[in-house]
């Protein structure tokens, strides 16, 4: 070490970098400074004096101290005890120097004891790791070659092996296809057919995982799709008149273009048989007729060809069928064994789909199955996903309440997309079988859960719009009408599932359905009271009349509302869900009245019993207040100077509702445009009581909540009380003082309402009315609701002049009076007026 040092002190210093020199710099300007200012007659030459100092002791520093030689002296002339004890010189020590190699260290000991080293046979010494870089570079190329050489063995390893398991795979296929005596001179590609026929397509994506069959498989999708387009426009071009035969180089030219596709479908032809045959004259029947609207066939020209069936039945005397009629005779009766085939090819794919049907693929499933409505009669597929939904939903079992959702989902987007008579048809079948149901419930069992499913549906229906709250409401009377254990479990799922849609969509409608069940609930037997079913549905009707979620059991909204707005996205071309406003007695009777909710349909009812649901709306409306509210009501609107329609529709409600939440969804059923009416009501009532009454200022306040518009209409309407305040009587004003107080508190109004008051020219009862709203403010309860009031105000440089009369009223009024109030409230006013004090003078926060 100590040789190192002396080393390092020989070397010359290094240049200072541009970093260093500027902190040097630094630091002698900053001395500099110091020294300039310690004195301040001379500090200039304290300033030259000091840098001369620095010079001279940098010279000095620079120069080499010599030091002392010190005698080197040998072991043999150091005494023992010295050299016992360690103490060696640091100059004189030589193992410093020494790196302890074998060498030096053999040179120094005897012959006798030196230690001989060898080297291992074969093995060269290893050379310093830094030196020898192109043989590492060798090296490494060397195990990169190995190692790729490794990867290659192994691949044909795996590339032999896999050929050895498909061999023994093929051997197996071989011997399993003679076990189903399959032939193998058919396509091979039938079988893919099949499984799209039959709806099994999708586990193709499982089987075809090699990247050269998927290429295959899209090759081939991609020239059946350009020969079915060619076919289109073959059969397009048969329809006009214009048309000439083509040449027979044309054909040619057509028969070399596409030699691939023609040999595909001769081999489907020899493939497939009688089921080609068919379909070639299905095509040259469709491209000479074609089926209108109604279900008649025309030709080319227009004309309607008339059906052989119907031309026998003529001929024969015999009732004629209808075409749809005609086609199930016969399917059922094995005539037609091609119809048949198709509607069961049918029934196939559309379940395959439903199958499938999830929220993640909602939208796909729902446009395949719209595309089989465009390619399939309506009515074979109307029938077919009945018959499927019922499989599916109607069981014995309860079904599951997600998959109902995603079943009704799918008939919203039909139904918005393909047309109402899609939704009309499901509605229909189901209140039907609902019907049947009902009438037999006395004779069904408990455990039997087809009814609960039927009306799970008919409510997941209605909250997916398909039909107006009206037809539900009918069904709930519909089953109070017979109460026995069977309809109380099913009045209490409806309850649960939609029992707050219908509370929200129309109050009034279900308060008087309420009304309707308990009044049914009250004239059933001992036996049925004392059913605990019957209580629970009771205790669950009370809590969605009270609004109050948390006491339905595992009561979640949200899935419902994911799936409206997916539904939402799912429509396009601003489409939309017509909801439908049908009766129970117009689904009942279709039958035999018709259908006059659909276009076109045949109908044979009395034109004034059409549309019973609107035609009794209209009669609400054009009802008179006489007949919806009681004499007493209206005589007492009367004395109250309730001079308009809109005025004493809104005293009737406000006076005859359950609650405030009642009034207020009553008061905006109403629809109407000016709110300074409501506003105008509210507080005359409120004024008019005998004492103050906080359900006014809760029902002021929910409006106020609800839109800013309220809030203003209530602002101004204070505003003309206070300015007439005059013509008021103390009562009057206790009571309007309550009603501003707690709208105040619960942020309805801010405390500038108060801003109107002319603090100037205070009359007898304009100071009556400060001070009475002033003291119920400052001895309320709510003490932080309170200071926010006041810290709204002091915030707004706007109301500088109405703060510096609210902090004089509240000292000289307030604080000179105080004897008139107990002890207690004494010091409360005194603490409270002091800290509003100061937060008022403090402005500008």
């Amino acid at each position: 070490m100590v040789k190192l040092k002396k080393k390092a002190a020989h070397a010359p210093k290094k240049p200072l970098s541009r970093k260093e020199q500027r902190k040097l710099k630094q630091e002698t300007k900053k001395n500099n400074k110091r020294i300039y200012h310690a004195d301040k007659t001379n500090g200039a030459q304290r300033v030259a004096e000091a840098a001369a100092a620095a010079a001279l002791a940098a010279t000095q520093t620079s120069k080499k101290k010599k030091k002392p030689k010190k005698k080197q002296l040998k072991p043999e002339d150091m005494p023992r005890e010295e050299l016992l004890a360690g103490e060696v010189n640091e100059d004189d020590d030589e193992s410093i120097a020494s790196d302890f190699s074998d060498a030096e260290v053999n040179a120094r000991l005897p012959s006798e004891r030196k230690v001989e080293t060898y080297e291992p046979l074969g093995k060269k010494p290893k050379k310093h790791a830094g030196i020898q870089r192109a043989d590492e570079v060798e090296v490494r190329k060397r195990e990169l070659r190995q190692q790729k050489e490794l990867l290659s063995k192994s691949r044909k390893q795996r590339m032999k092996q896999l050929k050895l398991e498909n061999v023994e795979e093929d051997k197996e296929i071989a011997k399993l296809e003679k076990k189903l005596k399959l032939n193998k001179s058919k396509d091979k590609n039938r079988l893919v057919r099949k499984m799209f026929n039959d709806g099994l397509d999708y586990l193709l994506d499982f089987v075809l995982d090699d990247e050269e069959e998927k290429q295959k498989w899209d090759e081939k999708q991609r020239r059946k799709k350009e020969l079915k387009e060619q076919q289109e426009k073959e059969e397009a071009g048969m329809w006009s008149d214009e048309d000439e035969p083509m040449s027979e180089a044309d054909s040619n030219v057509d028969e070399n273009e596409v030699p691939s596709d023609q040999s595909d479908m001769e081999e489907d032809e020899d493939d497939d048989g009688l089921e080609s045959n068919s379909e070639s004259e299905q095509s040259t029947e469709q491209t000479k007729y074609k089926e209108d609207i109604y279900g008649r066939r025309r030709d080319a020209d227009g004309n309607i060809v008339p059906d052989n069936a119907a031309v026998e039945s003529k001929g024969s005397g015999q009732k004629y069928i209808p075409p749809h009629q005609r086609a199930l005779l016969a399917a059922s009766e094995g005539t037609n064994a091609k119809q048949a085939e198709q509607l069961a090819r049918l029934q196939k794919q559309c379940k395959g789909l439903l199958n499938r049907l999830s929220e993640a693929n909602l939208h796909k499933i729902s446009s395949g199955i719209e595309t089989l409505y465009m390619k399939n009669s309506r009515y074979n597929m109307n029938e077919t996903l009945t018959k499927l939904l019922q499989e599916a939903l109607l069981g014995r079992a309860r079904a599951n309440e997600r998959m109902v959702q995603e079943h009704m989902v799918l008939l919203a987007f039909l139904h918005a997309h393909i047309g109402s008579e899609i939704g009309a048809h499901f509605l229909q079948t189901f209140v039907e079988q609902f019907d049947g149901y009902v009438k037999e419930i006395n004779a069904l069992e408990v455990e039997d859960k087809r009814l609960n499913n039927l009306v799970l549906i008919l409510c997941y229906m209605y909250i997916f719009k398909i039909y107006e709250q009206r037809l539900l409401l009918e069904l709930i009377a519909r089953l109070a009408g017979s109460l026995c254990e069977k309809s109380v479990e099913c009045l209490l799922l409806i309850f649960q599932t939609v029992g707050f849609r219908l509370r929200k969509d129309d109050p009034l409608a279900f308060k008087n359905m309420m009304q309707n069940v308990q009044s049914q609930i009250a004239a059933s037997p001992l036996e049925l009271k004392e059913n605990p079913r019957l209580r629970f549905m009771v205790d669950i009707l009370n809590a969605v009349k009270n609004n109050n979620m948390s006491k339905l059991p595992q009561y979640d909204p949200e899935l419902a509302e994911t799936l409206r707005k997916r539904l939402k996205g799912m429509l396009r071309n601003e489409r939309y869900v017509v909801t439908l406003n049908i009766t129970l007695e117009d689904l009942l009777r279709a039958d035999k009245l018709g259908k006059w909710w659909i276009v076109g349909s045949a109908w044979a009812g009395n034109l004034a019993e059409m549309g019973t649901a609107q035609a009794e709306q209209e009669k609400q409306r054009q009802q008179p207040g006489s007949e919806r509210y009681s004499e007493k009501l209206l005589e007492l609107a009367k004395k109250q100077h309730m001079n308009t329609a809109e005025r004493r529709n809104i005293f009737c409600i406000i006076m005859s509702a359950a609650d405030y939440v009642d009034a207020f969804e009553k008061i905006l059923h109403l629809s109407l445009k000016d709110q300074r009416t409501v506003a105008y009501v509210i507080i005359h009532c409120a004024l008019n009581e005998r004492r103050a009454n906080p359900y006014y200022a809760h029902l002021a306040l929910k409006f106020c909540q609800y839109n800013r518009k309220f809030q203003l209409a209530f602002q101004f309407a204070s505003w003309d009380r206070i300015n007439d305040i005059e013509t008021l009587s103390k009562i009057q004003i206790r009571n309007f003082a309550s009603f501003l107080q707690q709208l105040i508190l619960a942020s309805g109004l801010q405390l500038s309402v108060l801003k109107v008051v002319d603090f100037m020219q205070l009359h007898k009862l304009s100071f009556y009315f400060m001070r009475e709203i002033m003291t119920r403010l400052l001895l309320s309860n709510e003490e932080s609701q309170l200071y926010q009031a006041f810290e709204r105000i002091a915030k707004n440089s706007k109301l500088q002049q109405f703060k510096q009369s609210i902090r004089l009223f509240m000292q000289h009024f307030m604080l000179d009076k105080l004897e008139e109030h107990k002890e207690e409230q004494q010091q409360l006013l005194r603490q409270r007026i002091e800290h509003l004090d100061k937060l008022l003078a403090y402005v500008d926060l």
